[in-house]
């Protein structure tokens, strides 16, 4: 299975910027809501408490769509909606991570099948909204590179108690459901999924192999903005603000980093872990989260 492709078991300590050169970075993406109404709710707040959070972290857009062609590509491409035809060149880091030989999967939480191009899963809980890798063309017209999108249940087996880091892609993408995510069921249902996720994947020897595992929402519910040039809060236009967790080994529990942060910080902080050019916006004047990786008295 291409997603699922032995990793590299040597990485180097460091990557670019004092961003660690991660055996496993993870990355989830939840759904539509703001840092406060994400802490709202215990089992939400209980990670942050545990882990580690960013408290200025500003969406790209409004609505979905571009926040998740942002956070892979360095770029909204000018879309303004949930477009479902409005497919992208590239480049973006799909095809990135081929390029450069990092295993890496796309898992989607009720897709059908790998490499599935549809807009909606047949019983509606996959939205390809939310799945930014099939937006771009240098993955779907790829079949070798869009083989690494694959069902979220291609993942689990890979985390379970005694499966080996060396089978999980040292990226690995995760969406979760229309429900599961928040957007189509209650937030308290959305934190009771990823509380799960979390403890599966801080389980695995994937995580505890020198892995990071972050999680943001696509856009809050405010009107403030970064704006991605100057890398200053503005007022209106952007996605709104949002909550990002840290959860790392390497990271102190409770350190809250303050720097202003946005989605091309995320995307720059996997490019400089593995060592990829900069896209788009990542290459600006944002910031990458190497703060969380330093001592806790300069990264607060």
């Amino acid at each position: 299975m291409p997603g699922t492709g032995s990793s590299t078991t040597t990485v180097a300590t460091v990557g670019r910027e004092g961003v660690p050169a991660f055996s496993h970075l993870f990355v989830v993406v939840m759904e539509n809501q703001g840092p406060q109404g994400a802490l709202g709710v215990p089992a939400i707040a209980a990670l942050a408490q545990r882990y580690a959070s960013a408290t200025d972290w500003y969406a790209e857009a409004h609505p979905s769509l571009p926040n998740y062609l942002a956070l892979i590509s360095g770029s909204t491409w000018g879309v303004q909606s949930d477009c479902t035809a409005c497919f992208e060149p590239g480049p973006d880091l799909g095809s990135q991570l081929t390029q450069a030989g990092v295993s890496w999967g796309a898992y989607l939480e009720g897709l059908p099948g790998p490499c599935f191009l549809g807009p909606l899963s047949p019983d509606g809980t996959y939205a390809a909204k939310h799945d930014p890798f099939v937006y771009f063309l240098d993955v779907r017209d790829n079949p070798a590179t869009c083989a690494h999108v694959q069902p979220l249940s291609a993942l689990v087996p890979l985390l379970a108690a005694g499966a080996p880091a060396s089978g999980v892609p040292r990226f690995v993408w995760v969406t979760p459901d229309l429900c599961h995510s928040g957007h189509d069921c209650s937030v308290e249902e959305a934190g009771a999924w990823l509380s799960g996720f979390v403890a599966t994947v801080t389980a695995s020897a994937a995580w505890n192999d020198g892995g990071a595992l972050v999680v943001t929402w696509d856009e809050g519910v405010d009107d403030a903005g970064l704006d991605p040039t100057t890398a200053t809060v503005h007022d209106s236009g952007g996605g709104g603000s949002v909550l990002t967790l840290v959860i790392s080994p390497q990271v102190p529990a409770g350190l809250q980093v303050r720097t202003p942060l946005d989605h091309y910080s995320l995307l720059r902080t996997i490019e400089d872990a593995f060592g990829l050019p900069l896209l788009g916006g990542a290459a600006a004047a944002t910031k990458p989260l190497s703060a969380f990786f330093s001592t806790p008295a300069a990264a607060s």
